[in-house]
Order: C-alpha cells, then sequence, then structure tokens
C-alpha cells in the first residue's frame, strides 16, 4: 500500500543565537556546529520524514524556513510568514530575555500575520545544566498563556547533543499531517508610513522588505541583499549611516540587472529619502 505524500512549511522562531540555525542541522544532517551565523533575509531546508506506521504511514517533506532572529526587521520577518502551517518558536534556557522575546515578539509577530497555527516551544541549550536559568515550566506557563486553544507543545532540546530535538520536529510533523490551517502566500506588503521610520534599522527593514518585494520574494533575493550587506559593512543589530547609505547604493546596481535606469532611480531616490529624513 502506497504511503501519502505530504509537504509541510515550518518556520523557526526566536531571537538571534537561540540556537534556530543548529537545531535545523542537527534534525537535517544531525550535525553541530557553535559558530554563531547570522541569519540575514531567509533559508530554507529540506528533510524528508516518515510519520505514522505501516498500516497509516505518510511521507512528509518538511520544508524547513529559518529567518533573520534580529528583533524590529518585523516587515522583512513577516515576508517570510505566507504559506507557513507550523511554527516552532526557540529560546534559550541560559538567558531568560529570550524567553520573554517570545511572549512579546515573536508570538504577536507571527499571530498578528498569520493567525492561528499549530506551534511547538523549544528550550534550547540544556546541556548546559549549570547556566540554566529556566526549564519546561517556565515554557509551558508561556504556551498556555500566549496560544490558548493550540495545545502547544513544549520541548528541552540541545542542538549539541541532540537531545529532544528530533522528538520535537516529529511531533511538529505529526501534528501537521491533519492541519490543514495554512498563512496565506500573498501576505501583504507591510510597509510603515514615513511618520513609523524612527531609526536606521527601520530603514533597512523597509529597504529590504521593498527590495525583496521586487525582486519575487525574499528567498529569491537573499543572495544579493547579504552580499550587499557584506560589502558595505552593514550589521544589522546597529547599522551606520554610511553602511547603509553604501547598501543602497549597493542594491541599485545590483537592480541593473531586472530593472529599468527609471526604476532604479526611483528606487534609490525613495530608499535614500526614508535614511535622511527620520522621524525626530
Amino acid at each position: 500500500m502506497a504511503s501519502e505524500r505530504i509537504k509541510k512549511n515550518v518556520i523557526l522562531l526566536g531571537d538571534g543565537a537561540v540556537g534556530k540555525t543548529s537545531l535545523i542541522k542537527r534534525f537535517v544532517l544531525d550535525q553541530f556546529d557553535d559558530k554563531y551565523i547570522t541569519t540575514i533575509g531567509t533559508k530554507v531546508t529540506k528533510k524528508e520524514v516518515f510519520i505514522g506506521d505501516s498500516d497509516n504511514g505518510a511521507e512528509m517533506t518538511m520544508l524547513i524556513w529559518d529567518i533573520l532572529g534580529q528583533k524590529g526587521y518585523r516587515y522583512t520577518q513577516a515576508l517570510s510568514f505566507g504559506g507557513i502551517e507550523g511554527a516552532i518558536l526557540v529560546a534559550d534556557t541560559t538567558r531568560p530575555e529570550t524567553l520573554l522575546s517570545l511572549k512579546e515578539y515573536w508570538i504577536p509577530s507571527i499571530l498578528s500575520v498569520v493567525g492561528p497555527v499549530p506551534i511547538i516551544f523549544l528550550g534550547n541549550k540544556c546541556d548546559l545544566a549549570s547556566e540554566r536559568e529556566f526549564g519546561v515550566k517556565e515554557i509551558e506557563a508561556l504556551a498556555k498563556e500566549s496560544c490558548q486553544g493550540f495545545g502547544a507543545k513544549c520541548f528541552l532540546t540541545s542542538a549539541k547533543t541532540g537531545d529532544s530535538v528530533e522528538d520535537a520536529f516529529y511531533s511538529m510533523a505529526e501534528t501537521l499531517r491533519y492541519v490543514t490551517v495554512k498563512a496565506k502566500d500573498d501576505i501583504p506588503q507591510y510597509f510603515v508610513e514615513r511618520g513609523d521610520l524612527h531609526n536606521l534599522v527601520d530603514v533597512v527593514d523597509h529597504i529590504v522588505a521593498d527590495f525583496s518585494n521586487q525582486f519575487g520574494g525574499l528567498e529569491n533575493a537573499t543572495p544579493i541583499i547579504k552580499r550587499q550587506m557584506e560589502k558595505a559593512g552593514l550589521y544589522l543589530e546597529n547599522p551606520s549611516y554610511k553602511s547603509v547609505i553604501e547598501f543602497i547604493n549597493g542594491l541599485s546596481n545590483a537592480e541593473e540587472g531586472f530593472r529599468t535606469p527609471e526604476e532604479i532611480r526611483m528606487n534609490r531616490t525613495k530608499r535614500l529619502y526614508m535614511a535622511n529624513n527620520l522621524s525626530k
């Protein structure tokens, strides 16, 4: 008897350095790398899993989305929510502020854009027992408070040792097998008016979202964005004015391959205007 074939989209959310990329690498490749690399834009990794049993099994392709974890880039992040069917929210058990961020930033972000979807909570880096600041009780309390009606499962995981990593991802896969809730693919463009541009992070967020929208989506645009940020010396957590201007100019050069000179001029003018006219 042929197995059912399913494809599902799952997104990992949480602050930078909580271990999202390492968790994906552990699950997909059974490898661990403790070097922290900032995820710029979005990266999608594929994993084939079998769920159920021989009598009632399913072959699932999990498309796992790893996105920018720097808070403040809410419009760029929203572009990654289209088509998402489940979310794995990750906190670092050695940093209580990352659990608070799930409550105050990441949960409202995804629910305001996507609406109710299955959610699983992970407290990562549980191998660092002597440094642990919270455990599964605190995670379960957050899940109950923030995701009423979801029945969200919670796990303590370690990307380093592999503890509970497969359990968490397979739990999400089992949940998604019979869930048909899916975020709309055409997530609207979440642009702000000039009055909401309070700092250079807001400007970079807006520029990246704008460029990605014109380039066919954040996944397609990420290689160009990453390259131009590196060339400009732009740091997401604290961009300088000089690096933002160089980033804008770099994007203009990159657009020469797919935009008319007039479109390039208009885009550059619009982006420079944002950088030079921040709200006081």
